[in-house]
């Protein structure tokens, strides 16, 4: 049996991990946001945006302070290279002109990970943890309902061009963030001065499959709120749902750990 000191360890570690990861899917959501607010239709609607843009950098100060006051360490920059791949996309996207492709990106998808990451953290955490991850969680179910609401009016527009839009977003968007349901990085173990085998969610008295379950579920649940067409998204969801099959976890990265 692990002792106490080893229990708050592996706890802590997992802590510096999640927090870290989701710090650099806060700074990819400011730049995301950042990029979109030009293509949006009026004054009103860039405000939203830029207030979104704000509350992601809000995120980012509260996890930063969350580890000093706990002692794990939270990486300020992105390093996975999944967020970046996002990013580029968004960025893309912008680039053409394409606000739908964005909202779908940013406001559904990455945020609907954003909340299964918060709900995780809020539960069977220490007291401290779960304060700050419902109060951002809070903030990220408030963006959820603002890209639902807007994609529903783009939908009743122009139903076919948003579907294709979700297509193609969803193919380069989510087997990206999917991916980082996992206990495999590319370095940031290494970074963080941890040991990717020691990053187990029994410390949250939950397990990976819970989670990815819970983000496949979840993500199903806001294409449904959003309206499209389930012979649309029934074949994208199956697509997403072999990864559930696939053994990403079990053996890290050549690279991961190579500096702890």
């Amino acid at each position: 049996m692990d002792t106490l000191q080893s229990r708050e360890k592996r706890y802590y570690d997992l802590l510096a991990y999640i927090a870290s990861n989701a710090v650099a899917g806060e700074i990819m959501a400011i730049d995301n946001y950042t990029h979109m607010v030009p293509l949006m239709p009026g004054t009103e609607e860039k405000i939203e945006t830029v207030h979104q843009a704000h509350d992601e950098a809000k995120h980012v100060r509260l996890l930063a302070k969350l580890g000093q006051r706990l002692g794990f360490p939270v990486m300020q920059k992105i390093v996975e290279p999944q967020w970046q791949t996002v990013r580029r996309y968004v960025q893309g996207a912008a680039l053409q002109n394409d606000l739908t492709s964005c909202l779908i990106a940013q406001d559904i998808m990455v945020e609907t990970m954003a909340v299964v990451a918060y709900r995780t953290l809020c539960r069977n955490t220490d007291e401290e943890t779960a304060r700050v991850a419902s109060n951002i969680l809070h903030d990220e179910l408030s963006h959820l309902q603002i890209g639902i609401d807007r994609i529903k009016a783009m939908l009743d527009k122009d139903a076919d061009e948003v579907h294709r839009s979700l297509s193609r977003t969803h193919r380069q968007v989510m087997p990206q963030l999917f991916s980082m349901v996992s206990y495999n990085c590319v370095s940031l173990c290494g970074d963080l001065g941890v040991q990717c085998s020691t990053l187990k969610l029994d410390s949250f008295k939950t397990d990976l499959d819970a989670v990815r379950i819970e983000a496949l579920d979840t993500y199903m649940e806001m294409l449904d709120r959003v309206g499209f067409d389930t012979q649309v998204t029934t074949p994208l969801v199956a697509e997403l749902a072999e990864y559930e099959s696939r053994p990403w976890a079990e053996t890290p990265a050549p690279s991961c750990c190579s500096r702890a």
